[in-house]
């Protein structure tokens, strides 16, 4: 698992409120865990309120499950605030949507994890292809 954090200022821990603020990390499905704990700690230093965050990491969490849904696939998490938003986006190599039997039913969790992120974030896309699967979104950081 590989984690960086770019744009932190390491005397008090704030966070620099700029484009350049950028948390990025690479995990696995099994990896979600940890990847709700780091956007916990991003959410934080960018001043998010108790039930902001709790939206935001849920949020996270979920686009993260989405990305990585169809099995085993490397997915990367970019997390950065600009002005005064924060914003998402989430790469996983696997496929959204895939044919066949095994399957059936995959797509109501998908359509329930895209309902849920438009309910909590302010833009939400996912995009999916052979190429894999996006998830992206932003929130207004109170």
């Amino acid at each position: 698992m590989n984690t960086r954090m770019r744009g932190w200022n390491a005397g008090d821990g704030t966070l620099l409120l700029s484009a350049r603020s950028l948390a990025t990390k690479t995990f696995r499905q099994a990896d979600i865990p940890a990847v709700r704990s780091f956007a916990t700690i991003f959410a934080a230093r960018a001043g998010m309120g108790t039930a902001q965050l709790a939206d935001f990491v849920l949020a996270v969490s979920e686009a993260a499950a989405c990305a990585t849904g169809q099995g085993p696939c490397t997915a990367r998490l970019r997390l950065w605030i600009t002005g005064s938003r924060a914003l998402c986006e989430i790469h996983g190599d696997g496929v959204l949507f895939g044919p066949g039997p095994r399957d059936a039913g995959h797509g109501d969790a998908e359509m329930l994890r895209r309902r849920l992120l438009k309910q909590v974030c302010d833009n939400v896309s996912v995009d999916s292809g052979n190429w894999g699967v996006t998830v992206r979104f932003s929130m207004a950081v109170a």
